[in-house]
């Protein structure tokens, strides 16, 4: 895990091939808060594999106004079934509905393509993440590959009153061939409390019934790559903002 002595921007980029759900896309009769025309549609991740539990994802297009752009309009005319590759940046919404909290992941669009079904479907996250708890650890897997994994958080804004939006929670993963652990293997477990680092792997869904009887689920990413991430070689004064809506 090379340093990075550059000066960066936080990464939030996806490349997703969505399924799209319901009624399709929409266009908002109203705008945002900002005077921004907008579109919205709902989709979940097309891996082609009827065996792991796919995560869903609001898409959003936002406009650089009150006029609706080919994107926003691209994403207002999407049909049901219609499986499509999107890019963007990842959100994250916590709300409370009739008593009991709930979560959405989100993607606010920035390109949006068909997929047609001979072509490799995409699941790709770069993300810059901050390691939480008490940092990675090694163990290994219930076959005897070495695992490493770290608990870490994706910033994802703030409000419209300045206040910072909650979290997005993520395991983040990588496993060896066997019970040899990898560089990689090793630069995820020996992660610290604190640590920021960029992440570049695939996002996956655990999903397990609890004794509550309700339906859980929590988010991995598998990793391929990471890298420490650093601003300006000084010491970090505040989290970094990922910004929701477009400004």
């Amino acid at each position: 895990m090379a340093t990075n002595t550059q000066t960066n921007r936080p990464s939030n980029f996806v490349v997703l091939t969505l399924g799209i759900v319901g009624n399709g896309g929409a266009l908002s009769d109203s705008l945002t808060s900002t005077g921004k025309a907008f579109s919205t549609a709902r989709g979940f991740l097309f891996t082609g594999r009827k065996d792991e539990p796919s995560p869903f994802f609001d898409l959003k297009a936002f406009g650089r106004d009150k006029n609706v752009t080919q994107l926003v309009q691209s994403i207002a005319d999407l049909k049901p079934k219609a499986r499509m590759t999107v890019k963007g940046r990842l959100g994250y919404r916590k709300y409370e509905s009739n008593g009991v909290m709930k979560e959405k992941l989100e993607v606010i669009v920035s390109s949006v393509e068909s997929f047609a079904r001979e072509e490799k479907a995409s699941d790709f996250v770069m993300l810059t993440l901050k390691a939480i708890k008490d940092g990675g650890a090694m163990d290994f897997t219930s076959t005897g590959k070495a695992r490493g994994k770290v608990s870490a958080m994706l910033s994802t804004g703030k409000d419209a009153n300045g206040e910072y939006k909650p979290p997005f929670f993520v395991e983040v993963v990588n496993v060896s061939k066997d019970d040899t652990a990898t560089p990689l293997v090793d630069a995820v477990a020996q992660l610290k409390k604190g640590d920021y680092f960029t992440v570049k792997g695939a996002l996956k869904m655990d999903e397990w019934d609890g004794q509550d009887g309700l339906k859980h689920h929590s988010f991995n990413i598998w990793a391929n790559s990471i890298e420490p991430f650093h601003w300006d070689g000084s010491e970090l004064q505040d989290e970094p903002e990922l910004e929701g809506e477009p400004a």
